[in-house]
């Protein structure tokens, strides 16, 4: 028996929760039997379960860690945190990913739904494991500009096309490079309404679906085209670990600031903010370092990451001096890192 209980506590526990456990009697019913309201039921059975009473346990199928999501959304303070199983092969660790960040979007979609989407590969893999079970009245546009040497799975226009023929929604495209030559062309494409028009709806998602690039001299900013590896080797010796949508952070989750940035068409980390939920997609050896510095910048909810890239963004949060739960400035260019237990405010 429980220290903290009395035998007649004890076993006025051990019925009701009987009753509500294994005789599947509904609170209602309960609390008629014993001559109690329904909110005493409740409370009664909130106590079984904290003085040990009663004892779930969940049989999880292989490959579902929910300890390790528990501790990415306690650490990152995050809505959600889904964590694939792992595989040695690339590929078959990204289609992993894609069917769980799949399975999330078709439980989230809702007619009138607004889907801002980003390149990558990851986010690319996403729409062959799309299958909604019923036809869903959504749109998906593209958050960022494409580039001609983009392949056409990874490129925002056509997966915001492949996700609206799966749903049965539609796709807006941004008809824009990623990158320009000067920043003058920039502002005169963003002026144009039709450019204007798709940055807007994407800034006014209901979801944003991003991923999280790298900056090895392979990662999709340099096969693109969109970065010479000049530009990312510059880009890393400011401290640069990773980008979402284009827009470079630190491992603190700050900014990097540099030239390019004045010439790139996409949303930016304060759109991302105001987006009600964004959801990061990731898989790749090389990423825990990005995934980290993008998890502190605060402008994700919801993580969908694999295995080995969830253990090592867990520990390099641990190894890193900070400790968990702390993140970088979040954008705020300071310099400063957050204190223990505070939490950058995404929506401010």
């Amino acid at each position: 028996m429980p220290d903290d209980l009395r035998q007649e506590e004890y076993e006025l526990l051990a019925r009701i929760a009987h009753r509500y456990y294994v005789d599947d009697s509904t609170q209602e019913e309960i609390a008629r039997e014993f001559g109690l309201s329904r909110p005493k039921v409740q409370r009664l059975l909130d106590r079984a379960r904290r003085a040990g009473v009663v004892d779930i346990h969940i049989q999880a199928p292989p490959g579902l860690n929910l300890d390790l999501e528990d501790e990415l959304r306690r650490t990152f303070k995050l809505t959600d945190a889904i964590v694939g199983p792992p595989y040695p092969d690339a590929q078959a660790q990204r289609e992993a990913v894609a069917r769980c960040a799949a399975r999330y979007l078709e439980r989230r979609l809702a007619d009138g739904s607004v889907v801002a989407v980003s390149h990558g590969r990851d986010t690319g893999a996403l729409p062959r494991f799309f299958h909604p079970d019923r036809r869903i009245d959504c749109t998906f546009v593209s958050a960022m500009g494409g580039s001609p040497n983009v392949d056409a799975p990874t490129n925002p226009n056509e997966i915001s096309r492949a996700l609206a023929e799966r749903s049965g929604g539609r796709a807006v495209s941004l008809y824009a490079p990623a990158y320009v030559e000067r920043a003058e062309i920039r502002d005169e494409l963003r002026q144009q309404e039709t450019v204007a028009h798709t940055l807007r709806l994407a800034a006014g998602a209901d979801i944003a679906l991003v991923g999280i690039g790298g900056t090895d001299d392979d990662c999709t900013m340099v096969r693109s085209g969109c970065l010479s590896v000049d530009e990312m080797a510059r880009l890393r010796s400011q401290g640069a670990v990773g980008d979402v949508l284009g827009n470079y952070v630190d491992m603190l989750g700050r900014p990097v600031s540099s030239p390019h940035q004045e010439r790139l068409i996409a949303l930016t980390v304060e759109d991302l903010r105001r987006i009600r939920t964004a959801v990061a997609v990731v898989s790749e050896v090389e990423k825990p370092r990005a995934v980290l510095g993008v998890l502190r910048s605060g402008v994700v909810d919801v993580l969908v990451v694999d295995e080995p890239n969830a253990r090592a963004v867990l520990a390099l949060a641990r190894e890193d001096g900070l400790g968990e739960g702390r993140r970088g400035s979040g954008g705020s260019g300071s310099g400063a890192a957050v204190p223990a237990g505070e939490v950058v405010d995404r929506r401010v």
